[in-house]
């Protein structure tokens, strides 16, 4: 009897056990497909993300084309009115200086009198408008912008994206590093610099505009870093409309809309060949990727050169 109760009691145990046993692989089942779609979820964004950057310089690139055709249609245009307002200006001098010609009698079989009629035309003043309209054409060249690859360049770029690195001893990154990055990053407070690059690289800095926050809740210490009136980077007098915060510090650094053109242009240098490295870039072939880099270091260039735009 006894053992008749103690099977039955191990055979319940045992059908609690299977059903435990059976609830554990649902859940299992159950996380791993949540697991599938929180990683399908995260490609999507980054995919979008990608998709979304992408768009905005394409968009960005047809404005400053757009930007470029219209400052040329307009110089080609301020070129004609000059030409045609010194054509105007020869006109004048030619009516000025041309008088008519008194009309002269010859005398003629009868007693009658020819007389000829008009005025002559001075040729050394038309001569002149000739001469001025030629050397106004000859200062007025048609030009087209063009572009060619550096092949050495191209070829250190081709061989990098095969194995896209972050690590800056690669040839393709020490020479960016060293023509653009360090002379775009290289201010009068070096220490703080030092760390800004720093931040970049690691993709913590951040970037906010002062009107954010009331300055009247501004910390002592974010007030230390600069102020609204002196830049961190720089240790002028500048009117700072933005200011920096670097990875996990409290502090945040006021910069002037120069020093902020020089960070963000060399940040969007380094989103740009991170999402390379993350295989994010698919809509672009290699050459398209090439010249995409180019851009970004003419914009590293132009802001290292003291060319900057302002948010108004």
């Amino acid at each position: 009897m006894e053992t008749n109760i103690f099977r039955a009691t191990l055979r319940k145990k045992n059908e609690v056990l299977c059903l435990f046993s059976q609830e554990l692989k649902l859940k299992d089942e159950e996380c791993e497909r949540l697991s599938k779609v929180r990683d399908q979820l995260g490609q999507e964004l980054e995919e979008l993300t990608a998709s979304l950057f992408e768009e905005a310089h394409k968009m960005v690139r047809e404005a400053n084309v757009k930007q470029a055709t219209a400052e040329k249609q307009l110089k080609e245009a301020q070129g004609k009115i000059d030409v045609l307002q010194a054509e105007v200006a020869a006109l004048k001098t030619l009516v000025l200086s041309s008088s008519p010609t008194s009309p002269t009698q010859e005398p003629l079989p009868g007693g009658k009198a020819h007389f000829k009629k008009g005025h002559t035309r001075n040729k050394s003043t038309s001569s002149a408008m000739s001469g001025s309209h030629q050397d106004l054409s000859v200062i007025q060249p048609i030009v087209k912008d063009c572009k060619e690859a550096d092949l050495s360049l191209y070829n250190e770029f081709r061989s990098w994206k095969d194995e896209p690195t972050m690590d800056r001893t690669c040839p393709f990154l020490d020479k960016i590093y060293q023509e653009d990055i360090f002379p775009c990053l290289t201010f009068s407070k070096s220490e703080l610099a030092s760390a800004v690059l720093e931040a970049v690289e690691n993709n913590t800095l951040s970037i906010e505009p002062v009107g954010l926050q009331p300055v009247r809740f501004v910390k002592a210490s974010a007030v230390e870093c600069g102020g609204p009136k002196k830049c961190a980077l720089t240790g002028q007098s500048k009117s700072c409309k933005h200011r920096i915060k670097l990875g996990d510090s409290s502090n945040y650094y006021y910069i002037s809309p120069f020093c902020r053109y020089r960070i963000t242009s060399v940040c969007n240098f380094f989103t740009y060949i991170r999402y390379i490295q993350q295989g994010l870039v698919k809509q672009q072939d290699v050459d398209q990727m090439f010249w995409e880099v180019m851009q970004l270091r003419k914009e590293m260039s132009l802001a290292k050169l003291g060319y900057f735009k302002e948010e108004l």
